[in-house]
């Protein structure tokens, strides 16, 4: 069996020697974002690529774009993705949430009718939560045209490498189990490049797009950056934008799993969990912030400032009566949270 990659500080380190990244391309945060100042986004990123790009555009010319995979519900490394657009959104920030139907459809083979369903409930729990879909975007793949033309005349410009090089990390963990196919299979490269697309359709309208995924999709977003370095005056898209990234650091999985899957049954929170379920889980894992999907939740969610994230972490070591107090305000505040989504 092929063991997991964990998402920590040396996983970062490796990152940067394997990939030819230097710290000045995957750096800190030293700049403020919306209200949020560089000591809580470095809490709640591990890191950015040229973020200080996309500040440069003005704000009516950038935008912040995510997607997930309709895989499977929302667990709740996913709903903190939606709450940190929320954030982001509310501090002034045009945002995109892409609703990655046909990439689940391909990439993992789900019934059509199942990803659309998926997809629209998926858009009503974002409104729930607060996003808004007049100030912003909220979509399927499936109906947005441009991107689907986009990734048709970007092909010419990707080699069969280019793919198999855009394998993340855990790859040989989730083929071990059955999740994926081992091969980059024709309908992976097709979900692969509309996702490439997604990210290069934004650049044909604004100055700056700023990627905002998990760390271990950085190959995704490498992807993207190399196919649209290669394109020419042959094709009608535009390449002079500022194709940027923001990556979270991931939430380490319940019973030795790398980190919160849709596609891994008990390795995550989501909101089918019941209850109870969740206090169970949230109270049981270690008082060591570094091992404890608790702690590394916290640091997740827009809830948590650096500052509050800092005595938590100490709370966390010591295991006391203050870190139990905290964990059950986690408990509740992700309690309310799931409750919204649309049965």
């Amino acid at each position: 069996m092929t063991n997991a990659v964990l998402f920590s500080e040396s996983y970062y380190r490796q990152v940067l020697a394997e990939f030819g990244y230097t710290p000045f391309d995957l750096r800190q945060f030293d700049f403020i974002l919306v209200s949020l100042d560089a000591d809580t986004l470095n809490a709640r990123y591990l890191c950015h690529h040229h973020g200080d790009h996309y500040l440069r555009a003005s704000p009516q010319r950038r935008i912040v774009t995510t997607g997930f995979g309709m895989s499977g519900v929302p667990h709740l490394a996913t709903v903190s993705h939606i709450l940190k657009m929320i954030e982001l959104q509310r501090g002034g920030e045009r945002c995109q949430i892409v609703l990655g139907d046909l990439d689940a459809y391909n990439g993992k083979t789900k019934p059509y009718a199942e990803v659309c369903e998926l997809a629209e409930r998926f858009r009503e729990y974002s409104l729930r939560l607060g996003f808004d879909d007049t100030a912003g975007i909220v979509r399927s793949q499936a109906s947005h045209l441009p991107a689907l033309e986009a990734m048709y005349l970007l092909g010419r410009y990707v080699e069969q490498a280019d793919f198999d090089a855009a394998e993340e990390d855990n790859h040989g963990y989730y083929v071990d189990r059955g999740l994926v196919d081992a091969a980059m299979t024709f309908r992976r490269a097709l979900s692969l490049s509309l996702m490439a697309a997604d990210f290069l359709a934004l650049g044909q309208d604004h100055d700056a797009v700023l990627v905002m995924l998990g760390v271990d999709e950085h190959r995704y977003v490498r992807f993207a950056q190399q196919t649209r370095a290669r394109l020419d005056e042959h094709v009608p898209l535009r390449s002079d934008f500022a194709l940027t990234a923001a990556y979270t650091r991931m939430v380490r999985g319940f019973g030795g799993h790398p980190k919160f899957s849709k596609s891994i049954p008990g390795s995550a929170l989501d909101v089918t969990t019941p209850p109870e379920e969740i206090g169970r889980l949230l109270t049981a894992e270690p008082p060591i912030p570094e091992e404890s999907a608790t702690y590394q939740l916290m640091c997740q969610l827009p809830r948590y400032d650096a500052a509050a994230l800092l005595d938590l972490h100490e709370y966390c070591r010591e295991a006391g009566p203050t870190w139990q107090r905290a964990v059950v305000d986690l408990t509740n505040h992700v309690i309310d949270v799931i409750s919204l989504w649309p049965c």
